[in-house]
C-alpha cells in the first residue's frame, strides 16, 4: 500500500537527452515548467495541499530567480515547494539526478535531552558520542527550525529522526550561511564534565562512500541489539533468560536468499519446540528501523502469530517503534496492534495515521532529479485525525543510555507487567 522503495517506483520523464538545450537556464527553465505541469496534475489533492495561486506564484519566482541561483539552490528551492504540500512520502529526492547533496561524514540523534553525534568518519572520531552545542553559528535547533521547511514531515517524530539527515549536508548548511567557502563547517560539541570543543568536517565527495563509526565501535562495546544487523531485512534472536522472541522487521520487502515466509516458518519451528516447556513468554517486534516497502510482505508473521493465541494474550507481543516507523512499517504497527492488541512503546511513529501514499515518482527530463509523489489516500482511523500513533509507552532514549549503550525501550519491553 504505502511504498517507499526507490526500485519501486514508477518514474515519468520527458524528452530525450538529444533533446536537452544546451544553454543551463533554459534546461533548468524545462525541468521547472515541466514539474509545474505534471506534480499538480498527479500529485492527489494538489490543490488542497499547496493552493493553485501559490503554487503558481513560487514556480514564477523559481523561473525568474535560475539566473542569480546555482544549481544546488534551484534544487533547494523545488524541495522547499513540495515540502510545503506537508506529505511525508512526497519530496524531491537529492540523492538523485546530476546535483546530489553533499553529505558530512558525520551523523547526529536527536535523544530526549537533546542532540549528541552518533557515528562518524574515522578521522572525527573524537566527536563521537559528544552533546552538540553549536552547528556553525546555529544552536541545533535553531538549525532544525530554519531548514525544517525544505523536508517533507507530517509530525515532529519524524523531523527529529529524519531531519538531521538533511541538516549534515553541505547545500543546506551553505544556504543558511553555516558553512566556509570550501563547504566546512564548524561543529561546536561537549563531553560530559569537560568543556566546549570543536570539530571541522569537510563534506564528502560526489560518489564517495562513507565509512563511518559508531559509539559502540569507537570503544569496542557489543552494538545493541537492534544495531546488530543492520544490513537485514529482517532477523531474529531468542533471549532465554528473557524468555522473549526477539524479531527485527526493518524493510518491509522480500529477502532473496530468504523469503519472508520462510524466515517466519523457521522462527517458529523453533518457537513451537519450546512452547512446551514455556520457554517463550513473549514476542517483541523490533520496528524501530522500519521505513516501509510493501505491507503484504508481514502476512506470514501475522498468520503464525493468530495461529498461537499463548503468543498474542494480551501483554506478551510488543511492537518497539520510532519517528523512523514509515509507511508500511506504520501498516505493521496497526496490524500487531488491531489483531492481536499488542503492547506499543517506544516514540510516536513518523507520519499521520491518515496520510497519502501509493508512492511514484517523475523525474526532471534535464537534471534527471527524481520528485516523489502520491496516488491514493489512505485512513487508519476512521474517528480521529492524530498528527501521529502514539505509543502506549513511551520511552526515549538519553545521550547517557548511548554512552553506556542501554537500550531503555527494548528494556521497558522485556521488564513489562
Amino acid at each position: 500500500m504505502l511504498m517507499i522503495l526507490l526500485t519501486a517506483w514508477p518514474a515519468i520523464t520527458l524528452a530525450s537527452r538529444n533533446e536537452q538545450p544546451q544553454d543551463r537556464d533554459q534546461r533548468w527553465l524545462q525541468d521547472i515548467e515541466f514539474f509545474a505541469k505534471q506534480f499538480p496534475a498527479l500529485q492527489m489533492d494538489a490543490d488542497k495541499l499547496i493552493p493553485p495561486a501559490k503554487f503558481r506564484s513560487e514556480i514564477k519566482a523559481i523561473e525568474d530567480d535560475i539566473p542569480h541561483l546555482s544549481d544546488s539552490e534551484i534544487v533547494l528551492r523545488l524541495m522547499h515547494l513540495v515540502a510545503s504540500a506537508g506529505v511525508g512520502h512526497d519530496g524531491v529526492l537529492w540523492t538523485s539526478g546530476q546535483y546530489s547533496l553533499h553529505r558530512y561524514p558525520l551523523r547526529f540523534t536527536w535523544f530526549s535531552d537533546g542532540p549528541a553525534v552518533t557515528s562518524a568518519a574515522a578521522e572525527y572520531e573524537l566527536a563521537v558520542g559528544a552533546r552538540v552545542l553549536r552547528i556553525g553559528t546555529m544552536t541545533p535547533q535553531e538549525f532544525e527550525s530554519a531548514a525544517a521547511s525544505y523536508y517533507p514531515y507530517e509530525n515532529l517524530s519524524r523531523l527529529r529522526a529524519q531531519g538531521p539527515v538533511l541538516m549534515m549536508t553541505r547545500e543546506i548548511a551553505t544556504h543558511f550561511g553555516l558553512a566556509a567557502s570550501d563547504g566546512s563547517v564548524d561543529i561546536t560539541l561537549a563531553k560530559p564534565g569537560e568543556g566546549p570543543f570543536h570539530v571541522r568536517v569537510t563534506p564528502a565527495a560526489t560518489g564517495q562512500e562513507m565509512h563511518l563509526i559508531s559509539w559502540a565501535q569507537a570503544h569496542q562495546l557489543p552494538e545493541p541489539i537492534y544495531r546488530r544487523n543492520l544490513g537485514s531485512n529482517y532477523w531474529y534472536q531468542y533471549l532465554p533468560e528473557a524468555k522473549t522472541l526477539y524479531i527485527q522487521y526493518t524493510v518491509c520487502a522480500e529477502d532473496p536468499k530468504k523469503p519472508f515466509k520462510d524466515f517466519v516458518d523457521e522462527i517458529f519451528r523453533f518457537v513451537d519446540s519450546k512452547m512446551d516447556s514455556g520457554g517463550v513468554g513473549r514476542v517483541i517486534v523490533d520496528l524501530r528501523l522500519n521505513g516501509g516497502g510493501s505491507d503484504g510482505v508481514i502476512k506470514p508473521l501475522l498468520n503464525a502469530l493468530e495461529a498461537r493465541p499463548t503468543l498474542v494474550a494480551k501483554g506478551h507481543l510488543f511492537v518497539l517503534m520510532s519517528g523512523n516507523t514509515f509507511s508500511s512499517g506504520m501498516s505493521a504497527v496497526f496490524a500487531l496492534r488491531d489483531e492481536f492488541h499488542a503492547v506499543l512503546i517506544g516514540e510516536p511513529v513518523g507520519e499521520r495515521p491518515n496520510t497519502y501514499g501509493d508512492v511514484k515518482t517523475l523525474t526532471l527530463p534535464n537534471s534527471g532529479i527524481k520528485v516523489a509523489y502520491t496516488a491514493k489516500y489512505f485512513r487508519f482511523l476512521k474517528d480521529s485525525d492524530p498528527p501521529s500513533l502514539d505509543p502506549d509507552l513511551p520511552v526515549q532514549r538519553s545521550i547517557a543510555d548511548l554512552l553506556i549503550n542501554r537500550d531503555p525501550v527494548l528494556d521497558a519491553a522485556l521488564n513489562y507487567h
